[in-house]
């Protein structure tokens, strides 16, 4: 699953930090663009992607959050 994350402005590298380090999340990297984090998540199963997604919900600087699911 990847995630796309618009921050607050001045934002990004405080919000990718956050990401980064839940438990689930293996990749992030600050972009330009329209979206200025982007983060890659491995969470195994249901529950645990929710619990991903719920904390970075609560991410300190999020502003919007687009989630891709790979096709099944």
């Amino acid at each position: 699953m990847i995630l796309l994350l618009q921050a607050d402005a001045g934002a990004a590298g405080t919000l990718a930090a956050a990401v980064a380090a839940i438990p689930g999340v293996t990749q992030t990297a600050v972009t330009s663009g329209p979206y200025d984090v982007i983060s890659h998540v491995n969470p195994g199963g249901d529950d645990a992607m929710r619990q991903v997604l719920d904390a970075v919900r609560r991410a300190d600087g999020l502003t919007r959050l687009c989630v891709c699911r790979p096709s099944r």
